[in-house]
């Protein structure tokens, strides 16, 4: 069995057959528009179709105009002493990278469009402060976030569970007939940081009368 360690490439995560749709998708535009003839169209999807890994993924997708999907390509963040937030209805990739000095940054995923079961946060940002806003049912995995003269904080807010999940969650498994029944999000905090403070906020669950 292979180990897989808290020191593995994001790049060598293996993916997904819909991640290798995606990007066949994304070929197709490129041909349609005339960036790329039928036979680079051919070459590239036998390509995309054998990949095992993001990083063999995102080689027949690199020098497309935009690059890769947003859920393919990591979301860096790096801001130096300055503030990030990410919002909303925001479309969550499957790595989000914070690497700003003395960054303040805050994901809320309350409202976010998340359509895998996992999310992969990678903090080295030093003298840097980080909060996440959990969605409902939320599993957090903070083993592989090592914090030098750091900590992180677990807290809890008043909030009503909504009669159905938000919108992004709602679409995390297409045709989820049930969204009471579908999977939670796993968050995956990872990364080696110093004097750095990671605060997440989960809602006290409740249901609505």
């Amino acid at each position: 069995m292979t180990d897989v360690s808290g020191d593995l490439d994001p790049t060598e995560l293996r993916i997904s057959d819909l991640d290798r749709e995606r990007a066949v998708a994304a070929l197709m535009t490129a041909m349609e528009q005339g960036r790329i003839t039928p036979t680079e169209f051919s070459d590239r999807c036998d390509v995309a179709w054998a990949a095992r890994t993001r990083a063999e993924l995102l080689v027949v997708l690199s020098d497309l105009p935009g690059g890769p999907p947003p859920e393919l390509a990591p979301l860096v963040l790096d801001v130096p002493f300055g503030q990030v937030r990410r919002t909303g209805e925001w479309l969550v990739p499957e790595i989000v990278r914070i690497t700003g000095l003395g960054q303040r940054t805050t994901l809320d995923f309350t409202d976010a469009v998340i359509r895998r079961p996992e999310v992969l946060i990678e903090i080295t940002a030093a003298m840097s402060a980080t909060r996440v806003l959990l969605p409902f049912d939320a599993q957090v995995d903070t083993d592989g976030l090592e914090l030098i003269a750091g900590s992180v904080r677990h807290r809890t807010v008043r909030a009503t569970l909504p009669r159905e999940r938000p919108r992004g969650l709602r679409r995390l498994l297409r045709g989820a007939r049930d969204t009471e029944s579908a999977p939670s999000i796993r968050f995956v905090l990872r990364g080696r940081a110093a004097l750095c403070s990671v605060t997440l906020t989960r809602p006290r669950t409740g249901r609505r009368r």
